[in-house]
């Protein structure tokens, strides 16, 4: 599922993250079919759109309340959706919220009440995890996500274009995190796929970088531009 990469220290940790992803799948499928499913994320109250600003820069801000390297950032005791809505306040395009629950402390249910929390106020939520299957983006819109994270060098191009796929028919934006050129280049040919033309919205994050950030810079033009 995890193409292969030379990120040091990258491999293991996002293979470990991807087999605790299909795992949560898998139990979560045997509670709730695909199908029934996709029907509770079809009636799902729409999501504000992503809007963003003619000045070509915006801010996602995130909800995060471990981090692997930091360690606690936040605790459920404290008052995060008004954090969330803070962000929002403040100008921030969309909120992240992590669901990863074995690494990051997160959950679905957080990412369904920061939806709800920014609802009134115009802001889409987003759902950031380790995304594996179609059966999570539509557990996001279901929870009432506006868009999803979709971590190009964990995926093989077909499923990703079924994650891109999944997301456009509910209308949802898709933020790509990009570690390098490869991936880059991977973004510029999904660029030209039929999942990437129905997508609303497409994006590109940087992620990790090993190196110099400004190598993956100067190759976004190429394929974005």
């Amino acid at each position: 599922m995890i193409r292969e990469n030379v990120l040091n220290g990258k491999t293991g940790f996002l293979d470990e993250m991807a087999s605790l992803s299909a795992a949560r799948v898998a139990e979560a499928i045997r509670h709730e079919t695909a199908g029934a499913l996709q029907h509770r994320a079809r009636r799902a109250a729409p999501s504000a759109p992503l809007r963003l600003s003619a000045s070509g820069f915006d801010v996602i801000a995130e909800l995060k309340l471990r981090s692997p390297a930091a360690g606690l950032l936040g605790q459920e005791s404290e008052d995060w959706l008004g954090r969330v809505a803070a962000y929002a306040r403040g100008g921030a395009a969309a909120v992240s919220v992590l669901t990863e629950p074995s690494r990051f402390d997160g959950s679905l249910e957080h990412l369904r009440r920061a939806a709800a929390a920014l609802a009134p106020l115009g802001v889409p939520a987003m759902r950031k995890d380790f995304l594996v299957d179609p059966y999570q983006v539509l557990e996001a819109r279901a929870a009432g996500a506006g868009g999803v994270l979709v971590i190009l060098r964990m995926l093989t191009r077909p499923r990703i274009e079924q994650l891109l796929d999944t997301a456009a028919e509910h209308g949802m934006f898709v933020l790509l995190e990009a570690f390098d050129e490869v991936d880059l280049a991977m973004a510029r040919d999904l660029l030209g796929s039929r999942a990437a033309r129905r997508a609303a919205q497409f994006l590109l994050a940087p992620g990790h970088v090993q190196g110099p950030f400004k190598l993956i810079v100067s190759a976004v033009p190429a394929c974005f531009g």
